[in-house]
């Protein structure tokens, strides 16, 4: 908890960025994954940034973990698999292994599961096989499938592949749905990465609920008009809330027109850790106002304690039916609220060889 408010991480995902799992010829994109994790920081919190040989290497979920949960006043987390995304030979963060990690923790972690394959028959039984083994209850898709030097993208309003794996995911259990948008990631095509496939399947599916992955870094206009009208939409702020620390004034300019236009109640803190650290974000967002200009000049609110308690975790509470009370509990005297009880280290300190 931070400042009595509970703080569920919405998405992380250790990525397996090793040697032995990069594609040497789309080093362009690796460089630009690396990129995106400085960028979520200011010079102030230069020793957040991972060097290059931390982050491209296989980042344990030990070291995730103690980011979160001792290092940071994080209280929960969900684990997000991801899948080929070109520039790696196999997972970017392997379903087998996050599910593995979040049994040994389960009043830490939730866990989505992932496709992998264009082939609707192979995506169905790799999400069957991952209910099976871990009785997830969550999906995270990307829009576009990289596979023999291609990137084949998709919508979620497609006929052939999308609405056919939605029939079968919420007849097996799935209740929720994350997808990748807003954030291109090339070569795949760009188009792909906008929003306008979402407007039918949550027409569609109402019992399901749509998370927005990196909402908020485009198509503002588009995503506040599609939360007005979709009850079961909820946006998931990795990425643009690393805009507290570099780009403050676009930050407050954002999430303030979403709460003005739509609410407080459906918004989602994020880090994708190991993207980024949950730490100086938390702080940050905890001390941030809304410039007296930039509030007249929009219209907006000054941000509320309820508003920060809403988007740090009780909206992830309620759209996974967690009781706050209960995680607390849960947690109170497991092994990393003791070790935070002992000691708070600097950021990743695990992979730094600190000992906690």
């Amino acid at each position: 908890m931070i400042d009595n408010m509970l703080v569920i991480d919405a998405v992380v995902h250790p990525y397996d960025l090793s040697e032995e799992n990069q594609v040497a010829t789309y080093r362009s994109q690796l460089d630009a994954v690396y990129a995106a994790h400085r960028m979520s920081f200011d010079d102030a919190h230069r020793a957040h940034m991972l060097t290059y040989d931390e982050f491209f290497s296989d980042f344990s979920y030990e070291a995730l973990a103690c980011a979160e949960f001792v290092e940071s006043a994080v209280d929960f987390a969900i684990i997000h698999p991801l899948p080929c995304l070109g520039f790696v030979k196999g997972y970017l963060n392997d379903p087998s292994r996050a599910g593995t990690f979040q049994r040994m923790h389960p009043n830490r972690f939730m866990l989505y599961a992932t496709v992998d394959s264009p082939d609707l028959k192979v995506a169905i039984q790799q999400l069957k096989q991952q209910i099976d083994d871990f009785g997830t209850t969550g999906l995270k898709l990307y829009p576009a499938f990289f596979y023999d030097n291609l990137a084949e993208g998709w919508r979620l309003d497609g006929d052939q592949f999308a609405t056919p794996l939605l029939e079968t995911a919420q007849r097996l259990g799935i209740k929720h749905v994350a997808i990748h948008k807003a954030l291109w990631l090339p070569p795949a095509p760009r188009e792909v990465f906008e929003v306008g496939d979402l407007d039918t399947p949550m027409k569609r599916f109402p019992d399901l609920t749509f998370e927005m992955v990196h909402a908020g870094v485009a198509f503002v206009e588009e995503t506040i008009d599609l939360l007005s009208r979709h009850p079961n939409l909820y946006l998931t702020l990795e990425t643009l809330f690393a805009y507290v620390l570099v780009k403050p004034q676009l930050f407050g300019k954002i999430v303030g027109s979403f709460i003005k236009h739509c609410g407080n109640d459906r918004l989602l803190f994020a880090t994708g850790n190991n993207l980024a650290h949950p730490d100086p974000l938390l702080k940050a967002f905890l001390d941030y106002r809304l410039p007296e200009d930039l509030m007249q000049q929009h219209g907006l609110q000054q941000f509320t304690q309820q508003d920060r308690r809403n988007i740090l975790g009780l909206n992830a509470a309620r759209l996974h039916k967690l009781d706050p009370a209960k995680l607390m509990a849960d947690t109170a005297n497991d092994e990393f609220a003791r070790a935070r009880a002992r000691h708070i280290p600097g950021p990743w300190s695990v992979l730094r060889g600190v000992t906690v």
